[in-house]
């Protein structure tokens, strides 16, 4: 299983952990060079919730992986799909996250891809499903892009941590329609699990929250840490288009302009936090205590630090 927190990268080769975040997600396609996508949290499965997301191309889901669970899951996975569907065996770890992302868009006609991603869907295309895998693994594009939101870390070791029974594990799997039927992805599984048939002018969304519902209730009440994101067109791109088919005086014209703001702001967020997320602030950290020294606050500051951490200790020691 994949992580969805953030782990040090100690070579190129391996796979870092990456963060479950849309902004992250976004910039991570456009990377590899896909064009028109952005990723929305959902945080309900009902009927409004989904239709408010717009085009979706499809769901990829973070759950709690459980052994116990996972060997629970006796569901048949289907045959006879290679001709209409990209599916991949996941070979290498960490990298749940983006393998769930291409398993969206390279089985979406409406994705614009760009030339690397559309040349390696072509290549791949023949492959069995654990070739697909290894193939992922070996791609420069696919491993640079994943790669490029490993935090600094100047004291990572060189020794890789194996996890143990006790580590709390995640897992993405995708959701995605593919020549009228609806299929759940999951690198983990030996092929993708066929969960209907969808019919003509059928809404996949609706069909589908019933799947997702019956994994989470599969835990306990208490259990909580679950995400969902979908994988949509892009907003800003739909309003530029709407907004140039409208004339000016149009009513609509002044609500869909404050809505496109919006949207650029958000973005131009996502941006910032993900360059937030890649500096590295040591030097600056070092820097600061080098000058709070030598100017004789280091010691002062770090001397009313504690006292405030004993009058914390004390005020709640005193409130029991």
């Amino acid at each position: 299983a994949g992580g969805a927190w953030t782990a040090a990268l100690t070579d190129m080769t391996d796979w870092c952990t990456i963060e479950s975040d849309p902004g992250v997600f976004t910039e991570l396609v456009e990377q590899m060079g896909v064009k028109g996508v952005q990723f929305e949290e959902v945080y309900s499965l009902d009927s409004g919730s989904m239709q408010a997301l717009g085009e979706v191309h499809g769901l990829i889901f973070l759950f709690k992986w459980q052994q116990d669970l996972a060997q629970q899951d006796d569901r048949p996975t289907a045959s006879g799909y290679e001709d209409h569907l990209f599916f991949a065996k996941q070979v290498i770890t960490n990298a749940c996250a983006t393998q769930a992302i291409l398993s969206v868009l390279l089985n979406s006609e409406k994705v614009e891809l760009g030339e690397e991603l559309s040349n390696f869907k072509g290549f791949t295309k023949e492959f069995d499903s654990e070739t697909k895998g290894l193939a992922i693994s070996n791609s420069d594009l696919v491993r640079t892009a994943h790669n490029s939101f490993a935090p600094p870390d100047p004291f990572m070791s060189d020794n890789k941590r194996v996890a143990t029974k006790d580590d709390d594990l995640y897992h993405f799997i995708a959701y995605v329609p593919v020549a009228g039927k609806l299929y759940e992805l999951d690198g983990l599984k030996p092929g993708p699990v066929l969960l209907g048939e969808l019919p003509q002018g059928a809404d996949w969304l609706e069909a589908v929250a019933p799947a997702i519902q019956a994994r989470i209730e599969r835990y306990s009440q208490s259990e909580i840490r679950f995400n969902l994101m979908a994988i949509t067109a892009s907003r800003a791109d739909e309003l530029r288009k709407q907004i140039a088919s409208l004339a000016e005086g149009d009513a609509a014209l002044a609500e869909r302009r404050q809505q496109l703001a919006v949207e650029e702001q958000k973005l131009a967020r996502w941006k910032a936090e993900n360059v937030r997320r890649k500096h590295n602030y040591l030097p600056f950290l070092i820097n600061l205590l080098k000058v709070l020294a030598e100017k004789q606050q280091l010691v002062p500051l770090i001397d009313a630090a504690k006292e405030r951490q004993k009058q914390r200790a004390a005020a709640g020691g005193g409130a029991k």
